[in-house]
């Protein structure tokens, strides 16, 4: 038998380049048989969705951007996550792909902690805040307009991310621990006007179910504050003298009751 070593430089270098061809047809039908016979038939075979959210799964899939006819290996759980979150309703969301054709979705929407109107008062729609100020679509048929109203802002449409303004931050905050530890308080609240002078929102005034007397607030809401103002209206409500007020100030320790002019 003739040794490698002993072969002529010319057949050795046939033999490499034969070697280095075969290589690279077998690198060539590895990639046909991805191409055409494996990756086809790794299409996402299952998706499992969990959201918090009062929507259709079709419709949670488009707002992924997502069809259904997905290739397992070709999605990127990366994008889908962003084109879930672009959209202010969801706070946070988790994609999985999970071997060997399951993708697992997992969203968490907003908790609303109130209603603003946008548009112009003839053609206004509703849409939700939550506690950090986040403005975003009422989704779905979510019972939703059993929440206060805010008033007095002007907000775009629903189009694009907003916040409130920062300078409501404080009362954000007390709504929501009121809505947290005393919710049957939290309910009575039908709405809240905000005044801005300036940018800076100087006056609230609170509406309670029931009752159509507004009332004056400093920036701090409390159980304690709804209490006091539910204890006032129901005492005002068994005479004719409320019939009489233009509103009742809780801004000091001492409430002011302000008649109409001329009464």
């Amino acid at each position: 038998m003739v040794k490698f070593a002993e072969l002529p430089v010319v057949l050795k270098l046939r033999r490499v380049l034969f070697i280095f061809i075969m290589l690279l047809l077998l690198l060539l039908g590895i990639q046909l048989c991805l191409t055409y016979l494996i990756l086809p038939r790794m299409q996402i075979g299952q998706i499992l969705l969990e959201s918090t959210l009062d929507l259709s799964d079709e419709v949670l899939l488009s707002m992924g951007g997502l069809t259904g006819r997905e290739n397992y290996i070709s999605l990127n759980e990366s994008e889908i996550r962003e084109n879930f979150e672009s959209f202010p309703m969801i706070r946070k969301a988790y994609v999985e792909k999970q071997f060997p054709r399951t993708l697992k979705i997992i969203l968490f929407g907003r908790s609303p902690l109130g209603l603003a109107f946008a548009g112009t008062p003839g053609e206004s729609e509703p849409l939700a805040f939550d506690e950090y100020g986040v403005v975003f679509e009422v989704p779905g048929n979510s019972g939703y307009m059993d929440l206060p109203v805010l008033t007095g802002l002007s907000l775009e449409d629903r189009n694009g991310t907003q916040r409130l303004p920062d300078s409501l931050s404080p009362l954000l905050r007390d709504l929501m621990n009121l809505k947290k530890n005393s919710p049957h308080l939290f309910g009575q609240i039908s709405e809240i006007s905000v005044r801005n002078n300036q940018g800076v929102f100087n006056e609230i005034r609170l509406y309670v179910n029931s009752y159509k007397l507004p009332i004056l607030l400093s920036a701090a809401l409390s159980d304690t504050v709804m209490k006091k103002i539910l204890l006032v209206l129901d005492s005002l409500s068994s005479g004719s003298l409320m019939k009489n007020l233009e509103y009742a100030d809780f801004r000091t320790e001492q409430v002011v009751l302000k008649t109409r002019e001329g009464n």
